[in-house]
């Protein structure tokens, strides 16, 4: 759904997207479990796991660089790689600076 607006012949970003997406959940759900404990400790693994397991698409991550590697688009997934990784550090890190910060006030 979140693939629709951009162009299914190009790069994935729908894909890109919704891991960078499901990756500031993730660290959002485990700051919060961190800085509030619960009794329902079923919670966690179900957002954590289940969620965002079932949310983010680093299998269809795995298959386009797959792809990319096979048809000898070594430069696309080099950058699609990089991009992933490196995007996905810098949003966790400014959302882990952001929470903490918030949730320690």
């Amino acid at each position: 759904m979140i693939s629709l607006p951009f162009p299914q012949s190009g790069f994935p970003w729908g894909t890109l997207l919704v891991n960078y997406i499901g990756s500031v959940f993730l660290l959002t759900v485990l700051l919060y479990s961190k800085h509030h404990v619960s009794a329902k400790w079923w919670w966690r693994p179900a957002l954590g796991s289940g969620f965002c397991g079932g949310f983010t698409t680093y299998s269809a991550f795995a298959l386009k660089m797959d792809q990319y590697f096979e048809t000898g688009r070594t430069t696309t997934a080099v950058i699609y790689a990089v991009t992933s990784i490196i995007g996905t550090y810098i949003l966790v890190f400014i959302t882990h600076e952001l929470l903490e910060r918030k949730l320690l006030k």
